[in-house]
């Protein structure tokens, strides 16, 4: 039987499918020797001498036998941690979903005709949470409940027309804390802390009405949880009443899993009017601890006839209801003109990547649980915890830490032991005794926290544990488990049908097949790299080994994981020939913050007031988005654009008159390499000079690393900080547009800055440290530990030689298809056509084929995206259309395909501009095999519908014609079959 492509792929050596031959033929097909020729436009000071000092690569068998051994080092044990993230048993549906390649590989849905699959997953999420919370609008773009609370006080700062304070109580988890602390840094925001009452270690109700007092004209959000630290339930009604007696918005964090039927009530029926905004984790519903990532921030707003405009200001993306042009129902992205590709500064987040994987096997794993699967997993919680508190505060010593505060699904007791002691003891003997949470409360009591799942926990070991250091027990002392208050609990049970697992999986395997995946050949969408995901880095951080370590593990548990973060730390210092990294931000966009707050700190730290940053008209939206966050939009700073030349490149004399203008103001610059035209800046080593000159530090956006790692020293460059995107150059799948990841690299200048834990090896041990002058954190945890996981095992396949060979065969391949395409179309930038392209390039129609398209009626400024809409016809994804040139189809081959796929594409790609000379009514009926045609993106973003019950599984709309089937057909028959399908439109 012949092996399928992505089989092929698979196992190629480095993951490239292209053949000697074939590689042998394409550099001869544009007039090059071999790889290192295709770098010889660079200047040789700031090429790397030769191979990188890093392993031979593994094979592929090796490769797994090496990646177990690592999860072997770590330890899982009798577990009653928590803390904010539960362990839950995972759905039997999980694993499965998770091997749905179409969903795991497919990119943000930007192509809705060919991304339903997507789409759909994302609206059952959506759909299911709505009704599990009671909040209407609910998305999947936030990271995590850390930055999740963070954006939903920025939510609230911008519905109240600007308002900048918010209330925080200390009743919050510590990590979330530290990381609304690094986060606002900088910025006009001001964060309030509000202390626990000693006594039921609970919000202090009057400290908080006397802060509000004091912060009265400023005041925008109380923020509070509905569970808190201590697993006590709050009194969230009077939060939310005494929020809507100031007029500022509540802002409540909560667990999903607790609004199960028979659990808590949804934060739509908090107090008189209920919450404005929820914010919270969502990733336990589905997955494993993973060492603390990736996870899923959870963020809701009301969509009511009542309150229409608190969406507005709500950061991520959100999927509608929509029909396309034949009236067919179908899911689209709404509401985007907030997301900072469309605001750039004036954006709401700068967060561009969705948690979109996470969100569709949480919104499958609801599905398989239904209510009733919802209430038997809190149940069981809550009968474990019942059973503990009467086992437990039976031993003389140990009581309950807050009797007079009810306890949800975890207990905190008081010792007259030292925590450390017990955890000791418990932790010798194979359990982990919970969290010592002493310390998050004044008073100086001895404070153990156990956290109960319905995984497998050994209570009598843990029972024996306390028997052996408590000694005797006292019966009649023995505390029970208060009932939740009437008043707490939910009304009426969500309304989730419950679906059997196999049900549910051919579902989602159904959705699949309304997608395209990189796994069947090219997925030429520009700036995304959308290159193949090896199998096997999915299998290795699947290892139970990785997954089952919860972040709070003692560090002697978890030496697997923080062998694997130390070994990426330094294969990622020798790829960028900088002097450290950190491992800790969660995408790219959160990368590009992390510079830049470094940037500030190096600043502050040196005694200067540096407030202008300066970006490149063409960068990506995130870079200004990233700004804004930074506070460089704000307290007198600017950011400054810098306008190009004609290849696209910064224009350095208007460089030179910003130095001129702002010197002594300029914090750093943030440029783009090789640039969103495909180019490399020539001129970037001088630009980092001139910028050092004036005191400033130079940040390189490192989204099209996949063309330079290995070849480019971004040390010699100049480079202060850049960031790799692991969902782009380093394989992590995109998911349907995220979870991201993202490492940090920094010089000397920045290394005592670093943000979260450093790993160091200390003889055959790994410990974390933390730099002196550290910026704080912006994870609680270890960042996204699951995608580390999956870069190492695609690292260690490729070893040293692999990484170079892979940057230059995807600049190779770019550069043959853009040879096969320049008699039949022009390059962009225009005027740039001598510049050697790298991983991407540009092109556009010629002049003569706009007049032609607009003598039948086609506006110049609509042909990229109908043209777009044609390569869907071919089985491709569309390139990047519309940007950052508005009249471009920006195309990135990558490095997986062979000569014969890219040969085809190149045909395909030319069949395209024959269909526009020869019959151009076909883009206003484009696309014509997709499960739906045309999206009438308009009138879904005029009446957004954001969610419905779900009494059943929305319909799906089988392909006209299969995307995998069109790949395997000969172009000139699709082209043909295009012609025959072409309808007269209703309008233009």
């Amino acid at each position: 039987m012949t092996a399928s492509p992505s089989e092929l792929r698979e196992h190629a050596r480095h993951y490239i499918s292209a053949s000697d031959a074939d590689i042998d033929a394409m550099l001869a097909a544009i007039d090059q020797p071999d790889f290192a020729s295709l770098y010889s436009h660079i200047e040789s000071d700031v090429l790397f001498d030769g191979a990188l000092s890093l392993p031979d690569e593994l094979g592929y068998e090796d490769l797994k036998e090496r990646l177990q051994e690592i999860a072997a080092k770590n330890r899982i044990g009798n577990s009653f941690l928590g803390d904010g993230l539960t362990d839950l048993e995972p759905s039997p549906v999980v694993a499965p979903v998770c091997d749905i390649r179409n969903l795991t590989t497919a990119y943000t849905p930007y192509q809705p005709e060919l991304r339903q699959g997507t789409l759909l997953a994302h609206w059952i999420y959506q759909c299911s949470m709505a009704r599990l919370t009671g909040f209407e609008a609910v998305n999947a773009s936030l990271y995590d409940r850390s930055t999740s609370i963070f954006e939903g006080v920025c939510a609230a700062s911008r519905m109240s027309r600007g308002k900048t304070v918010a209330l925080i109580p200390e009743t919050l988890y510590p990590g979330d804390l530290e990381v609304l602390d690094t986060l606002v840094e900088g910025m006009e925001i001001e964060l309030v802390r509000v202390p626990a009452d000693t006594a039921t270690g609970c919000i202090d109700f009057a400290a908080l009405k006397t802060a509000a007092a004091e912060h009265a004209d400023k005041l925008a959000a109380i923020v509070f949880p509905q569970v808190n630290t201590f697993g006590l339930l709050e009194d969230v009604d009077a939060l939310t009443d005494l929020a809507a007696e100031l007029k500022v918005k509540a802002v409540a964090v909560i667990d999903p899993l607790l609004l199960a039927p028979g659990g808590l009530k949804t934060p739509a029926e908090f107090g008189e009017k209920g919450a404005d905004i929820i914010v919270g984790e969502a990733h336990h519903l589905a997955l494993a601890p993973n060492f603390g990532g990736p996870g899923l921030g959870l963020f809701g707003v009301r969509f009511s006839a009542k309150e229409r405009n608190g969406v507005r200001s709500a950061p991520g993306r959100f999927i509608g209801k929509a029909r396309d042009c034949s009236g067919r129902d179908c899911r689209v992205g709404v509401l985007s003109t907030r997301e900072q590709h469309i605001r750039k500064d004036k954006a709401t987040s700068n967060i561009c990547s969705n948690q979109a994987f996470i969100a569709t096997i949480v919104g499958a794993a609801l599905l398989e649980r239904g209510d009733e699967g919802l209430a038997e997993i809190l149940s069981s919680v809550r009968m474990r915890l019942a059973d503990a508190i009467k086992r437990l505060t039976a031993f003389e010593g140990v009581e309950l830490a807050f009797p007079d505060s009810v306890s949800v699904n975890e207990l905190t007791l008081q010792l007259d032991k030292p925590v450390a002691e017990v955890l000791s003891h418990a932790h010798a003997v194979g359990t982990l005794a919970g969290a010592d949470v002493s310390e998050r409360i004044a008073g100086g009591r001895q404070l153990l926290k156990l956290s109960f799942s319905n995984r497998a926990q050994d209570l009598e070991a843990l029972v024996s544990i306390f028997q052996s250091i408590f000694g005797a027990t006292c019966e009649d002392c023995a505390a029970s488990l208060p009932e939740l208050p009437a008043s707490s609990i939910r009304s009426e049970a969500p309304g989730l049908k419950r679906y059997s697992a196999d049900e549910v999986i051919n579902y989602y395997k159904e959705l699949g097949e309304l997608n395209v995946s990189p796994d069947d050949g090219c997925y030429p969408l520009g700036s995304c790299t959308m290159k193949y995901n090896p199998k096997v880095n999915d299998w290795a951080a699947g290892l139970q080994g990785f997954t089952d370590v919860h972040p709070q593990a003692p560090i002697e548990d978890a030496q697997g994981c923080l062998y694997l973060l130390h070994e990426i730390q330094e294969w990622f210092k020798e790829i960028t020939g900088l002097a450290a990294v950190t491992t800790q931000p969660l995408a790219g966009a959160q990368g590009e913050l992390v510079g830049i707050k470094m940037f500030q700190a190096y600043h502050r730290d040196r005694g200067e007031n540096r407030d202008v940053i300066l970006i490149p008209r063409s960068a990506h939206g995130t870079n200004f988005a990233t700004a804004t966050m930074a506070g460089f939009a704000g307290k007198g700073g600017k950011i400054v654009y810098l306008e190009a030349d004609t290849a696209g490149r910064v224009l350095n004399e208007d460089l030179d008159q910003r130095i001129a203008e702002y010197g002594p103001r300029i914090a750093g610059v943030m440029i783009t390499n090789p640039n969103t035209s495909g180019i490399f800046e020539s001129s970037f080593k001088e630009i980092a000079d001139k910028i050092h000159e004036t005191g400033g530090l130079v940040y390189m956006d490192g989204a099209n690393m996949n063309a330079i790692a290995g070849w480019v020293d971004l040390g010699a460059l100049g480079v202060d900080a850049v960031h790799n995107n692991l969902h782009k150059t380093w394989t992590i799948p995109h998911g349907g547009g995220g979870p991201g990841d993202a490492m940090v690299a920094v010089s000397e200048r920045l290394v005592a800055y670093l943000p979260g834990y450093q790993i160091e090896k200390q003889g055959d041990f790994y410990r974390p440290y933390k730099e002196g002058k550290s910026i704080g954190s912006f994870h609680r945890h270890w960042g996204n530990f699951a995608h580390k996981v999956r870069c190492y095992t695609y690292l260690l396949r490729l070893g040293h030689e692999g990484i170079r060979r892979m940057s230059a065969m995807a600049v190779l391949s770019a550069r043959y298809v853009q040879q096969q395409l320049v008699d039949d179309y022009a390059l962009m930038p225009t005027g740039a056509d001598s510049e050697p392209r790298m991983h991407e390039f540009i092109v556009t129609l010629n002049e003569a084929d706009y007049a032609h398209l607009e003598s039948v009626g086609l506006r110049k400024t609509d042909s990229a995206p109908r043209i777009g809409k044609l390569f869907l016809d071919f089985g491709f994804h569309a390139p990047t259309v519309a940007w950052p040139e508005p009249l471009g189809l920006m195309i990135e081959p990558t490095e997986s395909y062979t000569k014969a796929e890219l040969d085809r594409f190149s045909e395909a790609v030319k069949a395209i501009i024959k269909l526009v000379k020869e019959h151009p009514q076909c883009l206003l009926s484009a696309p014509h095999f997709t499960p739906v045609g045309r999206v009438e993106e308009v009138e879904a973003n005029r009446d957004v519908c954001l969610s419905e019950a779900m009494d059943a599984l929305p319909t799906l709309n089988s392909p006209r014609v299969s995307s995998r089937e069109l790949t395997k057909l000969p172009v000139d028959e699709i082209y043909t079959m295009i012609v025959e399908a072409i309808v007269e439109p209703v309008s233009v």
